[in-house]
């Protein structure tokens, strides 16, 4: 077995250390959530992030991709990315507005349609979150991770 110096020695502490770890946490159970919230979602054949995608452009109406990608806390080059899927499946339209400048992102009739569907089984997560949690947990991480969400926004 190699030898390492005491600078590449690392301690045992931050192995055990990583169940205080508020960002490993967070991962955690952000992945463990998402994967509860898209098998509930499977039927529609959205994902999660998709689903949020498509409520946060009813939510505004429609109107500046710049807009819905700020609520949704993503940047413009990704939001572009990830409405490609939904606009080649024909649930979303991105144009150029007025002056060729700003993107405008609408949903579409079977989009509407979709997020209808969707919600239906988004509520069934919902549920399904609350009962694996108890109502005391279920309401208090949503209430604390927006609080997190708060303190950290830019």
């Amino acid at each position: 077995m190699a030898r390492t110096s005491g600078a590449e020695r690392i301690p045992a502490a931050v192995a055990s250390s990583l169940g205080d770890c508020a960002c490993f946490n967070a991962r955690s159970a952000a992945r463990a959530i998402t994967d509860l919230y898209d098998q509930t979602l499977a039927p529609s054949r959205l994902r999660a992030t998709q689903f949020a995608i498509l409520a946060a452009i009813h939510l505004q109406a429609g109107g500046a991709m710049q807009t819905v990608a700020s609520e949704l806390g993503l940047d413009p080059s990704t939001m572009t990315r990830v409405l490609r899927p939904l606009e080649e499946g024909g649930l979303v339209t991105v144009e150029t507005g007025a002056g060729g400048r700003a993107k405008q992102v609408e949903l579409t009739s079977l989009g509407r349609k979709k997020l209808a569907e969707a919600h239906r089984l988004w509520e069934k997560a919902q549920e399904r979150l609350r009962e694996k949690l108890g109502d005391r947990v279920f309401e208090r991480v949503v209430k604390d991770l927006g609080a997190v969400q708060r303190a950290l926004a830019k």
